[in-house]
C-alpha cells in the first residue's frame, strides 16, 4: 500500500494499492506490478476554490496518473461518474465501487451517564435540545448557512432552549463561518464549537442530539450522516453530489442555500415524537446496508480478479501509455493523441472513425429488402401450432424501453444444441451492472437438453423461442427484428459478458443512438493460461481484401444501423458477419472503436475451416466488385489476405509479383473509384517499404518441417493470437452446418 510518504523499490510486489498520491516511477515502471488507485473525489478539480494551489495540483497528478490498466476504486457513482466524464478514455469496467461504512462503535448510546459526560466535556449545557453538524470547518462545509438556519430557527421562537452544536476541527477558507457567527447577535452564546472530538465520544454526541444537519455543498460520499443515521439520529441533509447515495430516503434532503427548509425541518422533528422515532428508524435499516466487511471484500474480490487477469497477459500488454513506433522525420507529432478520428495507425477509447460510404455507388441489395420488420413476438409458421414453445417476461405483457438518456440494450443469442455453456453467457447478461438490458433467446430445436436450460430462465428472459432455422445467421435475421433496444449486440451462445459490457457500450455511444452506429469493442481471449486482449481493428474499404479482424460478439449496433445495412446474408457458411459489417461500412453507418473488453470470447476451430473462411471472404469480395474475374479476387487474397501465408500453396492464381499484380489490378480498373480507394488503403495498412524487405529477409527462410499439413497448422497457430475471430467463426459455422 502507499501512502504518499512511503517510496519502495517495487521488487517482490504484485499489487500497489494507492489510498492517495502518485506512485513512485520505480513502480509505475514495473510491467509485473498491477497498478490500483482509490479516487475519493474530484473535488478538488472540479471546485479548486475551495483548495489551495498545491492540493488541486496534486488531486490533478493523481487523476492524471491513472491509465487503462490501472484498478480504480471510489467510494460512490457520482464520484464515478465525474472520474469517467473527466477522464473519458478511461472505462466504467476498471471502476469498482467501494461504498464506505460506519463502524461498529455507531450505534445509539443508550446510557444516559456517558451522554451527559461528553455534554460536559464538550460545553453543551445539560438538559437543553441541541442539533448537531459535525465536520472539519472548512469552506465546503456550508457551515455558515448552518448558522443561519439555526439563527433563523430562533428568530422564529424566541422561547426555544435549542442549541447549535458544531463540532470539528478547525480547517481553513474560514471567512463566511466566521461572519455567520459574527452575525448570530444575541443567539451567537447559543452556538457551541466543540473543536477536535475524540472517536470515542462521537456516538454519545449523535445519539444525544435532536437531529443531525449536514449541508456540505460537495462530497466524494459523506460519512458524518452515515454515522449519525448509524446512531438512530434523524438526519437533514444536502441533496447534492454523493449525498443521496448515502441517505437515501431515510432523511430529510433539501438544497445546500435552502435556510428556511432546514428551519422547517428541525421544527417538525421537534415537534414530533413519532416523526423523530420513525427518522431514527429508517436511518439505523439504512446504516446497516453499509458495510466494512462488504467493503473490504470488495476490494480483495476485485484485486484478486484484476491480478489473476494481469499475470495472464503477455508482457507487451502490461506495458504502461504505449507510445506508438518511431515515425518518419518531420511526421514524429503525428500520434493517435494528435489525430481526431480513428485509423489504421491506431485510436484511443471512444474514437469515431472517418465517414466511408460507398462513392456514390448503390447500396448493396440486402439495404433494399424489407428488413428488419421490427416485432415483439415471432410469427408463428404455418403448421407449427401449438409445437412451438415460447415464453419469457414478453409474453407476459412486460415489455421493457429505453430513452435517450437511459437507452435500452438488447443481447441476441442463437443457439442450437449447446446446453453446455448457455447458462453462463445467460449468467452474464443478467449480471450487467447497467440496469435496462433484455435478453432474447432463439433456439434452433435443440435436442440435447439446451431448452431445458432455456426453462430454467424462463422468468428471467425477455423472449425465448425454440423452432428449426435454416442455420446460425437465418436464425440471427430472425433475433435481431425482436429486440427493442436501441442498441443490439449479437451473443453467441459460448461466449459470456463482462459485467460493464452494457454499461461501457452505453457511455461510448452517446448521443448516437438514433443514427446508423456500430461500436467496436475488445475482447477477452484465453488461451491455457496466457490472457490475450483482442482490440478491434479499424475498418476501412481495404478491409475487403484484408478481413475484418473484429469481435462480431463485441460489435453494438443501432436499430438505424441495421435499418440501413440490411439483413446478414445466410447463403454463407462462415463470413456472413464480415460482409455485414463491410456492407455497413458502404452504407456510411459510423463506427466507434474502444479498446475495453466488453465479452469473453470462446476459441476453437481448426486450420480446414480457415479454408472455408476464405473462400467466403473472397467471395465477399467478389460480390462487392463485381467487375473483378476470379483470378484478380483471388490475386488480391494472396496479396493482403492475412491468412494467405497458411494456405496460399492451397489456393489457386497466386500471383508470381504482387507489386507487377497490384499495379496491373489499379491500372485496369482506375475509373471504379470505390475499388481504387479499396485497393489503397489495404496497400497503406499492410505497406512494407522495399528496404524493410530486403532486410527482413536476410535471416534463413523458415525451416523446414516433416510434413506440409503440419507446417500450415503451426503457421496458422501463430495467427491465432492476433486474429482469433477467424477460427472462433469458422468453428460456429462448422458446428452450425453438422446441426
Amino acid at each position: 500500500m502507499l501512502d504518499g510518504s512511503v517510496s519502495l523499490p517495487s521488487a517482490g510486489a504484485d499489487i500497489l494499492l494507492s489510498p492517495f498520491g502518485v506512485a513512485p516511477r520505480q513502480w509505475l515502471d514495473d510491467d509485473h506490478v498491477l497498478q490500483a488507485h482509490i479516487i475519493h473525489d474530484l473535488i478538488a478539480i472540479h471546485r479548486p476554490e475551495y483548495f489551495s494551489q498545491e492540493a488541486s495540483a496534486e488531486v490533478r497528478a493523481i487523476i492524471e496518473s491513472l491509465d487503462e490498466r490501472t484498478v480504480i476504486f471510489v467510494n460512490s457513482e457520482y464520484t464515478k461518474k465525474e472520474l469517467l466524464a473527466y477522464r473519458p478514455e478511461l472505462s466504467p469496467g476498471q471502476v469498482t465501487l467501494i461504498p464506505l461504512a460506519a463502524g461498529s462503535r455507531f450505534k445509539p448510546c443508550g446510557d444516559a451517564e456517558v451522554r451527559s459526560s461528553a455534554r460536559a466535556k464538550y460545553g453543551i449545557p445539560s438538559d437543553v435540545p441541541y442539533v448537531l453538524s459535525l465536520a472539519t470547518l472548512e469552506i465546503r462545509k456550508n457551515l455558515d448557512q448552518v448558522v443561519n438556519a439555526f439563527v433563523e430557527y430562533l428568530e422564529q421562537d424566541e422561547a426555544s432552549p435549542m442549541r447549535l452544536v458544531l463540532a470539528g476541527m478547525s480547517g481553513w477558507k474560514l471567512e463566511k463561518l466566521d461572519a455567520a457567527l459574527a452575525a448570530a447577535g444575541r443567539w451567537r452564546d447559543r452556538i457551541v464549537l466543540t473543536g477536535f472530538v475524540a472517536d470515542e465520544d462521537l456516538s454519545a454526541l449523535y445519539s444525544d442530539a435532536l437531529c443531525f444537519i449536514y449541508l456540505s455543498r460537495y462530497e466524494g460520499f459523506g460519512l458524518p450522516p452515515l454515522e449519525a443515521m448509524a446512531c438512530g439520529t434523524p438526519v437533514i441533509c444536502a441533496e447534492n453530489s454523493s449525498l443521496p447515495e448515502v441517505v437515501g430516503d431515510a432523511g430529510v434532503m433539501l438544497d445546500a442555500d435552502d435556510v428556511q427548509g432546514v428551519v422547517h425541518a428541525v421544527r417538525r422533528i421537534s415537534d414530533s415524537p413519532e416523526l423523530r422515532r420513525e427518522l431514527s428508524h429508517r436511518g439505523i435499516q439504512r446504516a446497516a446496508l453499509f458495510n466494512w466487511d462488504r467493503c473490504a471484500d470488495i476490494v480483495m474480490d476485485t484485486l484478486a480478479t484484476a491480478y489473476e487477469r494481469h499475470a495472464a497477459r503477455p508482457a507487451y500488454l502490461k506495458r504502461r501509455a504505449a507510445v506508438l513506433p518511431a515515425t518518419p522525420e518531420g511526421l514524429a507529432a503525428v500520434s493517435v493523441d494528435s489525430m481526431p478520428e480513428a485509423s489504421f495507425f491506431g485510436y484511443r477509447n471512444g474514437s469515431l472513425g472517418p465517414s466511408f460510404g460507398a462513392h456514390g455507388a448503390p447500396l448493396p441489395k440486402a439495404a433494399t429488402m424489407p428488413w428488419p420488420l421490427w416485432s415483439d413476438r415471432l410469427p408463428i409458421p404455418a403448421g407449427a401450432g401449438a409445437e412451438r414453445l415460447e415464453g419469457g417476461l414478453r409474453a407476459h405483457g412486460h415489455l421493457k424501453t429505453g430513452t435517450p438518456d437511459m437507452p435500452l440494450v438488447s443481447y441476441i443469442t442463437v443457439v442450437r444444441n449447446n446446453k453446455a455453456t448457455l447458462a453462463r453467457t445467460i449468467e452474464s447478461v443478467q449480471r450487467q451492472t447497467y440496469g435496462k438490458v433484455e435478453h432474447i433467446v432463439l433456439d434452433g430445436a435443440s435436442t440435447d437438453g439446451t431448452l431445458d436450460v432455456i426453462l430454467q430462465y424462463a422468468d428471467r428472459l425477455d423472449y425465448y423461442v425454440s423452432e428449426p432455422d435454416a442455420g446460425l445467421y437465418d436464425a440471427v435475421n430472425k433475433a435481431v427484428p425482436l429486440a427493442r433496444g436501441q442498441l443490439i449486440c449479437v451473443l453467441n451462445s459460448d461466449d459470456w459478458l463482462e459485467p460493464h459490457a452494457a454499461e461501457i457500450a452505453v457511455r461510448r455511444t452517446l448521443g448516437m443512438y438514433e443514427e446508423p452506429t456500430l461500436l467496436m469493442t475488445a475482447a477477452f481471449v484465453r488461451d491455457g493460461d496466457i490472457l490475450h486482449e483482442w482490440h478491434p481493428a479499424f475498418v476501412h474499404p481495404g478491409t475487403y481484401f484484408i478481413c475484418a479482424n473484429d469481435c462480431h460478439n463485441g460489435i453494438y449496433a443501432t436499430r438505424a444501423a441495421y435499418e440501413r445495412s440490411g439483413p446478414y446474408d445466410s447463403s454463407y457458411k462462415i463470413a456472413a458477419d464480415f460482409k455485414w459489417i463491410m456492407t455497413s461500412l458502404d452504407s456510411a453507418s459510423k463506427f466507434v472503436y474502444t479498446k475495453e473488453p466488453t465479452v469473453n470470447y470462446s476459441m476453437g476451430g481448426t486450420s480446414s475451416d480457415q479454408r472455408q473462411h476464405s473462400m467466403d471472404c473472397m467471395r465477399v469480395v467478389s460480390e462487392r466488385f463485381d467487375f473483378l474475374s476470379p483470378m484478380e479476387v483471388s490475386g488480391l487474397y494472396h496479396s493482403f489476405f492475412m491468412f494467405t501465408g497458411a494456405f496460399s500453396a492451397e489456393q489457386g492464381g497466386r500471383p508470381s509479383n504482387h507489386t507487377q499484380f497490384l499495379r496491373r489490378v489499379f491500372a485496369a480498373h482506375e475509373s471504379k473509384p470505390d475499388f481504387v480507394s479499396a485497393l489503397g488503403w489495404a496497400a497503406m495498412a499492410t505497406l512494407q517499404h522495399p528496404v524493410d524487405a530486403v532486410v527482413a529477409a536476410q535471416p534463413a527462410q523458415a525451416p523446414a518441417v516433416p510434413s506440409f499439413k503440419r507446417s500450415i497448422k503451426e503457421l496458422a497457430k501463430s495467427i491465432l493470437y492476433k486474429h482469433p475471430g477467424l477460427y472462433g467463426a469458422a468453428a460456429r459455422g462448422y458446428r452450425r452446418l453438422r446441426g
